[in-house]
């Protein structure tokens, strides 16, 4: 009896912060919390038409993902879609903030502007034209010209990706109010 005895003392119950989390991990889907990235789509933001810029585009490319990640697609045509995102300009802009002391520029503010708005299939407006700025700004300390390029240009994608995910939730968001869900 002496061994079974010492056995028993030997185990443990779980741990009390396992438990809550376990606990907290369960419940935390339930109360509508979501991965940065994978907010999922109502039904009604299945099927998205983007108009004003190509599909080579990278923010056009970024937006499919965006959706395609959310169980959505973009289509070609308007009477194929709940709704249509018209972009009359997406754009990269670089301005010099700071120079060095022999004036070349060193500090530079990065910026990708997006100009939108959302239209219904019949061209109602659900949402009136809007502005998505995403900006960053980076030191370029000159001494590495090939490497710097390559992050700028890292910078340019990230931006991007940024603009797409955003843009998503605000359609998501523009859908909710005009379903009433």
């Amino acid at each position: 009896m002496g061994a079974t005895r010492s056995f028993l003392i030997g185990i443990q119950p779980m741990p009390i912060r396992l438990l809550l989390s376990v606990l907290l991990a369960l419940l935390l889907p339930a109360c509508g919390f979501h991965l940065r990235g994978s907010l999922p789509a109502s039904g009604a933001a299945k099927s998205i038409v983007i108009q004003g810029i190509s599909r080579n585009h990278p923010f056009y490319q970024n937006f499919s993902q965006v959706l395609s990640y959310s169980g959505g697609w973009l289509v070609d045509k308007p009477e194929q879609a709940s709704v249509v995102i018209q972009i009359s300009r997406a754009r990269h802009e670089r301005r010099p903030i700071t120079l060095s002391k022999q004036g070349l520029a060193n500090t530079f503010d990065l910026s990708f502007l997006v100009q939108y708005e959302v239209l219904s299939p019949k061209g109602e407006k659900l949402l009136k034209q809007q502005e998505l700025e995403v900006r960053r700004d980076y030191f370029n300390d000159q001494s590495a010209p090939l490497g710097q390029a390559e992050e700028e240009g890292q910078m340019r994608l990230e931006m991007e990706r940024e603009a797409a995910q955003a843009l998503f939730r605000r359609v998501v968001s523009v859908l909710g109010h005009s379903t009433g869900s």
